[in-house]
């Protein structure tokens, strides 16, 4: 009887270690899908966080009383084959548009957009270029870094150390950005140079929320 009674409780002892292993093979199993989940809405732009869900909100600053606002917000964040593809609901940094864009960031945080004034790639620098002197192409348009020391007064706070980011082609349009890295654009311009225009309208950030 003794012998039954020790077999049982060594046949117990094999049932409840195997349970336990099967219950930390489930928990390691779900810590990697949500490492998954994470890495599906990493940014790889600290200048334009373009994560899901972050929104930044734009007054117009300009020479007349009428007040234009645009909202930028990310959406529908997926990897795909370069990166990282999301939605915006607009994209109005050079058309002054309202309308949904596709946008793409590559690995090394590349921001692709596509078909603004016919042309697509990269429409800004990798995190590492945001530097004064760096120079890139978009289509028609020449981009440049020209400072990484300036300073924006917005409608809330101050951001200091701003980059700014100059692109134009060469004659009729003058666009220029100023970027706080881990915020994104707080200030931007699209204004026409031939004719030129006595004081240009520029947007300033009133309200942003990151994620």
């Amino acid at each position: 009887m003794s012998e039954i009674k020790s077999c049982l409780q060594i046949l117990l002892i094999i049932l409840l270690s195997t349970a336990f292993g099967c219950n930390s093979s489930g928990d390691k199993q779900g810590t990697v899908e949500k490492k998954s989940s994470v890495q599906t809405n990493n940014n790889y732009n600290t200048y334009f966080p373009l994560k899901d869900g972050n929104k930044w909100i734009y007054v117009s600053d300009g020479p007349t009383n009428e007040i234009e606002m645009f909202t930028v917000e990310a959406s529908g964040v997926k990897k795909v084959e370069d990166g990282i593809q999301l939605k915006v609901s607009s994209f109005p940094y050079f058309t002054k548009e309202s309308k949904e864009r596709t946008l793409i960031i590559k690995h090394n945080g590349e921001i692709i957009a596509s078909d603004i004034f016919g042309s697509s790639g990269t429409v800004f620098p990798a995190p590492e270029n945001f530097k004064e002197g760096f120079e890139w192409k978009f289509g028609i348009l020449n981009g440049f870094i020209t400072s990484d020391t300036s300073n924006v007064e917005t409608w809330t706070r101050n951001f200091e150390n701003c980059i700014k980011l100059n692109m134009t082609d060469g004659f009729t349009f003058a666009f220029e950005m100023w970027f706080k890295k881990d915020v994104g654009i707080v200030k931007w311009g699209a204004n026409r140079t031939n004719p030129p225009v006595l004081k240009g309208v520029y947007y300033i950030l009133k309200d942003y929320r990151l994620n």
